[in-house]
C-alpha cells in the first residue's frame, strides 16, 4: 500500500512537471522574440535629403526695338543642407540673345560657380539682353544648379524665367532729302516734305505735328495731327516755310517734332536765307557804276 501512494505520487508530480512545462515554455519563448522583434526594429533615422529651394521675383519688362535693350530676372536661392557646397551654374537661353549671372551684392559678371552656406539664401541677378531686334513673343530662359561633387552624391535644382516682347510702335521722323538743311526765300511760300515712319510692331495713334525754334515772325504751317499710323506705314509731311520780307540772309534752324503717347522723335532743320535776285542785280549794279565812277575820276585825274 505504501508503494502505491508512491508510485502515485510520482505519477501526478511527473504530469504536474509536463504541464507546467508545455503551458510556462511557449509563453516564455514568445516574450524572448517580442524582445529580440523590438531590439530589431529600433533604427537610426536616416538624415534628411538636401534640397535647393528658389524663391523668383521679377517683373514682365517689353524688350521691343533697340539693340541692348534687356530683360532683369531676381531670384532668390536657399540651400538646406548640413554644410557649405559650392555649385556650378549653367545658362539656357535662346538663340540670339545673351545671359549674364551676378549675385545680388557682387558685381561680377557671368560667375560660373558660386559657394552656399546652409540656409543662407543667396540673392542671383540674371541679365538677358537681344543681340539683334526681337520679334513680338515669348521667350524663355532657364538655370541649372549642379553641385560639384563627387559622382553619386550631385545635387541639382533649376528654375525658368520667361521674358514677353510686346508689340510695340516706334515714330522716327526723317527728311525727304535725307538733308537737314534746305534753302529758302524770304516773303515766299517755301515748300519743303518730311517724312514719318511707324518702324515697330504696332499701330500708333493721336500723333502730334508741331515745330519751335523759328526765328520771331517766320511762319511754319504743318498738316494736321494724324489719327493712326499702321505698323511698318510710311507717311509724307508737308511744312510750309515762310520767312518774313526783307529777311537778312543767313542760316536759320527750324525743329521739327512728332509726339503721341507710344513715343516721340525730332529733327532740326537748318534753313538758308537767299537774297532775292532783284536784290543781287540792284547790288551788281550798284558796284558797276562805283567801278565806273571811280574809273572817270582816275580819267579826269589823269587829264590834268
Amino acid at each position: 500500500m505504501t508503494k502505491f501512494k508512491g508510485r502515485l505520487l510520482f505519477t501526478i508530480s511527473l504530469i504536474f512537471i509536463i504541464l507546467t512545462f508545455v503551458l510556462v515554455m511557449p509563453s516564455i519563448v514568445f516574450a524572448e522574440g517580442g524582445e529580440e522583434a523590438a531590439e530589431e526594429e529600433i533604427v537610426e533615422p536616416e538624415p534628411e535629403p538636401e534640397t535647393l529651394d528658389f524663391d523668383i521675383a521679377y517683373s514682365e519688362v517689353s524688350a521691343f526695338g533697340t539693340k541692348g535693350e534687356l530683360f532683369e530676372f531676381e531670384v532668390s536661392i536657399t540651400f538646406d543642407g548640413e554644410e557649405e557646397k559650392y555649385f556650378e551654374i549653367l545658362e539656357e537661353f535662346p538663340s540670339g540673345w545673351s545671359m549674364d549671372i551676378s549675385p545680388g551684392s557682387n558685381a561680377a559678371i557671368d560667375i560660373p560657380l558660386i559657394m552656399f552656406k546652409p540656409n543662407v539664401p543667396v540673392a542671383l541677378k540674371i541679365k538677358c539682353r537681344p543681340m539683334v531686334e526681337k520679334e513680338p513673343g515669348e521667350y524663355v530662359f532657364k538655370i541649372t544648379l549642379k553641385s560639384v561633387a563627387e559622382e553619386g552624391d550631385v545635387l541639382e535644382g533649376s528654375a525658368e524665367f520667361t521674358g514677353i516682347v510686346k508689340p510695340d510702335g516706334k515714330l522716327e521722323l526723317l527728311t525727304s532729302t535725307d538733308r537737314l538743311s534746305t534753302e529758302v526765300r524770304s516773303g515766299k511760300e517755301n515748300l519743303y516734305a518730311l517724312v514719318l515712319k511707324n518702324t515697330g510692331t504696332a499701330p500708333i495713334g493721336d500723333i502730334k505735328i508741331s515745330s519751335s525754334g523759328e526765328p520771331e515772325g517766320w511762319l511754319v504751317e504743318l498738316e494736321s495731327n494724324i489719327e493712326v499710323l499702321s505698323a511698318g506705314e510710311e507717311l509724307e509731311i508737308e511744312a510750309t516755310i515762310i520767312p518774313p520780307e526783307r529777311t537778312i540772309a543767313g542760316d536759320y534752324s527750324i525743329r521739327f517734332s512728332v509726339s503721341s503717347e507710344d513715343g516721340n522723335d525730332s529733327l532740326e532743320l537748318r534753313t538758308t536765307v537767299k537774297t532775292p535776285l532783284i536784290w543781287k542785280i540792284i547790288g551788281i549794279g550798284l558796284i558797276a557804276l562805283v567801278i565806273a565812277g571811280i574809273a572817270v575820276i582816275f580819267e579826269r585825274l589823269g587829264r590834268r
